[in-house]
């Protein structure tokens, strides 16, 4: 039995083998997944929620750089501004808040930075693609720095983003 782990990167839209939305490895029939919540490795056959990924999302990357993938949180997480509503964004208000997702294949974090400086679970991703909702929130996706340099200036917190 050949005891090399193999490793891969989970990239369905919108996400790329660059930007991934997960990190996965295989020892032979057996796969494990990098949680994004807990940041460890978990086996897929002792949790009856989580399968193997669809090989043709995957794409094989190196154990080095699936190394620099794990030890790079940031890579996993997507910020975004948060606009009450499309009428505040369209009519040139500031966002007032940054949102992040981290769709990790146990569970889909979504949380927004609130005026108490610190980060919570939050709903605003289901808002916003719920059509049946009459006022939604607007989301304009942003990068990690856009993200800490809006929290700096309206909380005063520096490296909100870490995790």
């Amino acid at each position: 039995m050949d005891n090399q782990l193999d490793y891969f990167v989970e990239a369905r839209k919108p996400y790329t083998a660059d930007r991934p939305e997960c990190l996965w490895r295989r020892l032979g029939d057996h796969w494990e997944y990098l949680s994004l919540i807990d940041w460890r490795w978990h086996r897929t056959d002792r949790t009856k929620y989580i399968n193997a990924p669809q090989s043709a999302v995957l794409h094989p990357v190196t154990a080095e750089r699936a190394a620099e993938l794990a030890a790079d949180h940031q890579v996993w997480v997507r910020y975004w501004k948060y606009y009450s509503s499309f009428y505040r964004w369209q009519d040139g208000d500031e966002p007032s808040s940054v949102v992040r997702r981290r769709n990790s294949p146990e569970w889909q974090l979504d949380e927004a930075f609130r005026n108490d400086k610190r980060w919570h679970e939050d709903s605003s991703f289901d808002e916003f693609w719920d059509y049946r909702t009459s006022s939604p929130p607007h989301l304009i996706e942003i990068s990690v720095e856009e993200a800490d340099l809006f929290i700096r200036g309206k909380h005063g917190v520096a490296r909100a983003t870490d995790l």
